[in-house]
């Protein structure tokens, strides 16, 4: 622990050292009161936005003095600040999507810090058209580098099956490819899934995903918004090289008790909240049941997993809060005719502490548990097994200063305790069995800062302590800038430098179906990337959004696996990383176009990225797994009436690279008793499976019935029913044996002897009905 207290004792004396020197005043609440004894002082307004129903806080809500240029977009706590506001008489303006303006005239004097909080009453979208204009203050005071957040709202006009998902809704936002249509795993510019950070509510989750792909961990009935970042993000975020996908969850009901009921032909889910004390709770469960509905059918897969996920909250004081925020989630897959069983899962628990010191300075503070476990066994005893754990214990303090309506720091520190486990062992005899525990502190800061009226700037720099590797400290500049055209075009960038400590292994020849995760140790160098992002952005009649942008990075020390085999059978000889695995380099480019329409009677987006990810390995440069030339979707929302909405959604792809195999040969080692098939592998990468599209369909009908709310769905996937390429399957046969090895009723022919390429597809047409219950 002497390391997280260094980290944690640097902070705090950092902080008090800046405000001392801004103000004269430690941060203990005194330099409010000093600052209303100074008359010639300017004003300081800040509060809460709440939404009325459920006294939820509003983020991005947009508060402003109108007909001045003192603005702010309240945070994801749905607080603001306007600070440094010049004595004398305005009126507040206040608007957020799907609710109520709020007007209110008000007079500040000099000195004078005032704060009110303010509820907010929904208020049903027109099905025609409706001005969005308030936004304006979010998206001209924030740099939006490859940013895009979606609230339930968006999620839930996307066509799926069984129920809204997350991770298949950002499948369909440019730049963002999935690793397999049997997977919500995120291939996002070029970057493999690990090197995404996905977070809940601050704690990192490892694997956000269930088997099959038509479902991810997150219950969408406990998700307040998503904030996916594709690209250079700056400070706050790191140990990852590619994006950062940051889902909050709903604080729950604080005004009355609420409950829903959704049931569909797949899966059953039920979300309960309501008040407690001075605060509030939600909780959401959900389980698959095709194993028992099917089980002594044709149809039976002996598969199933669960979710829950909650949150709960208690104010202590109208300045601090303490919250609470778990997930647990399981996969089963017991196979016995096979001999197949593995089992898999997240467990994620978080304390947080919120506190204003004073208006204009916010802190927050975390202490958290993540686990993520995989077991996976092959024939029992006498076959293949792994296991792979996880243990992530976490401290973080973030705190935010807002010094003036120009300037705004954000600093903080993190300390990650790991603990790492991966075995892999065949019969009685271990391949691989590696325990890791290595330490990881973090100290960061940015500074945003309006340089003109024009230009927004936010240099930044995170410091990390890895005590895994001899290097130990590790230094990540990071800088973004906007700047504004007009006030509804804006010109965004970032450049930035990245490191990643742990991290899967990658395979070029098998599609990854269980992810085992390893710590980076003195044998290999960290995983890094250089990032350079570029891009253009507008608003056309407060209704339309178009964001346009190109972008490069270079993907260094990525760990491949030495041979061609699976990672299934994969021998390996030793504990240290270098020896089992080679270090792979890379790069990624491409232009992304995104043209999103927010609300009205039809709504919904359109994006296309041309893109281009290269790896390079042992000198050979190719293709990687996650190439895909041209990328397409279509999302669309359309509100027939009160009664009826119609959704869809259309994705086209081109073709991912596939190793082919070209032959075989007969190989019988001396301790087998019989010879066995050994492939003859071509170019890695060097052809394409077909190009891949599919049309999701979906319908819902909405009732009223004695005061709850009813929506009855009819979802179809794979409308036209495209058989789209999971992978290719070899069979190898013999021409004299017998046989019918090819499965065309005749037995030897000649070209039996040749490997028989069988395409497997995953999804067939789909058809999906259910019923949801908001009582």
């Amino acid at each position: 622990m002497k390391l997280s207290e260094w980290f944690l004792g640097l902070s705090l004396a950092a902080l008090s050292t800046y405000l001392t020197a801004q103000t004269g005043a430690p941060p203990d609440g005194t330099e409010q009161t000093r600052a209303t004894q100074r008359s010639n002082q300017a004003a300081t307004y800040s509060g809460y936005v709440l939404d009325g129903s459920s006294g939820e806080g509003l983020p991005g809500a947009n508060v402003y003095f109108e007909g001045t240029g003192i603005g702010a977009a309240t945070n994801v706590d749905g607080y603001f600040v306007l600070a440094n506001v010049p004595a004398g008489r305005y009126t507040l303006r206040i608007t957020y999507l799907g609710f109520e303006t709020v007007e209110l005239p008000l007079e500040l004097r000099p000195g004078e810090s005032l704060r009110r909080d303010f509820e907010l009453r929904p208020q049903p979208l027109s099905l025609e058209e409706v001005q969005v204009s308030g936004q304006r203050v979010e998206r001209q005071t924030n740099v939006q580098v490859s940013r895009v957040k979606l609230n339930v709202r968006q999620l839930r006009g996307v066509p799926q099956v069984g129920e809204a998902d997350l991770m298949r809704t950002l499948q369909a936002l440019p730049g963002v490819l999935t690793t397999a249509e049997f997977s919500t795993g995120l291939v996002i510019r070029g970057g493999n899934t690990d090197q995404n950070l996905i977070l809940l509510d601050g704690i990192t989750v490892y694997n956000p995903s269930h088997l099959g792909g038509l479902f991810s961990s997150f219950i969408l009935d406990v998700i307040k918004e998503a904030d996916l970042i594709k690209g250079g993000f700056n400070a706050e975020y790191g140990d990852r090289l590619s994006a950062v996908l940051n889902v909050r969850s709903r604080e729950g009901n604080r005004k009355h008790f609420d409950g829903k009921l959704s049931v569909s032909l797949l899966s059953a889910q039920s979300t309960l909240e309501g008040p407690i004390g001075k605060g509030a709770w939600v909780m959401a469960g959900r389980r698959t049941y095709f194993d028992q509905i099917f089980k002594g059918t044709d149809l039976y897969f002996p598969y199933y997993f669960y979710d829950l996920q909650g949150h709960v909250f208690q104010d202590l004081t109208d300045r601090d809060r303490v919250s609470f925020s778990w997930y647990v989630g399981r996969d089963n897959l017991l196979f016995d005719a096979l001999g197949l069983s593995a089992s898999w899962g997240n467990q994620t628990f978080s304390g947080n502490y919120r506190q204003l010191l004073s208006s204009r300075l916010v802190s927050h503070w975390m202490l958290a548990h993540s686990r993520f476990d995989t077991r996976f066994n092959l024939g029992g005893d006498l076959g293949l097994a792994s296991t792979n754990i996880i243990n992530d214990l976490t401290f973080q303090s973030d705190w935010t200063y807002f010094a003036s309506q120009t300037t705004e720091f954000r600093f903080g520190t993190q300390v990650k305790d790991l603990t790492i486990g991966y075995e892999n062992t065949f019969v009685d005899s271990v391949l691989f069995d590696v325990n890791q525990s290595p330490l990881e502190g973090v100290v960061y800061g940015k500074v945003k800062q309006w340089v003109t009226p024009r230009l927004l700037v936010e240099p930044g720099l995170r410091v990390t302590y890895y005590d895994g590797h001899p290097t130990k400290w590790f230094f990540d500049p990071r800088f973004n800038v906007k700047y504004l055209l007009t006030p509804d075009r804006y010109l965004n960038g970032s450049v930035g430098l990245y490191h990643q400590f742990i991290e899967t292994v990658q395979d070029d020849f098998n599609p990854s179906i269980l992810d085992q995760w390893v710590a980076v140790d003195g044998s290999v160098e960290p995983a890094s990337s250089v990032q350079v992002v570029l891009g253009y952005e507008e608003y056309v009649g407060n209704m339309y959004r178009i964001q346009v942008e190109g972008y490069y990075k270079t993907l260094n020390n990525m760990l491949t696996f030495v041979d061609q085999r699976s990672t299934d059978d994969e021998i390996l000889p030793s504990e240290n990383l270098n020896d089992s695995f080679d270090l792979a380099s890379g790069y990624a480019t491409g232009m992304e176009f995104f043209l999103q329409k927010e609300a009205g009677r039809l709504n919904g987006w359109l994006s296309y990225t041309y893109s281009v990810a290269r790896k390079i390995l042992n000198g050979q440069e190719y293709y990687s797994n996650w190439d895909r030339r041209h990328a397409f979707n279509i999302v669309t929302n359309m509100v027939l009436s009160n009664k009826w909405e119609l959704n869809w959604r259309w994705t086209y792809q081109s073709g991912q690279p596939y190793t082919p195999i070209l032959g075989f040969y007969m190989e019988k080692l001396p301790h087998e008793s019989a010879p066995f098939y050994q492939s003859i592998s071509g170019g890695r990468n060097s052809l394409r499976y077909p190009p891949y599209h599919r049309l999701d369909l979906g319908v819902i009908r909405h009732y009223q019935v004695r005061g709850a709310q009813v929506d009855l769905f009819l979802q179809v996937v794979n409308a036209y029913w495209r058989e789209n390429i999971f992978q290719y399957n070899y069979i190898f046969g013999d021409t004299g044996n017998g046989l019918d090895d090819d499965g065309d009723d005749e037995i030897d022919e000649p070209d039996e002897g040749i490997p028989q390429r069988q395409a497997i597809s995953i999804f067939p047409l789909l058809p999906s009905i259910g019923i949801t219950i908001d009582f």
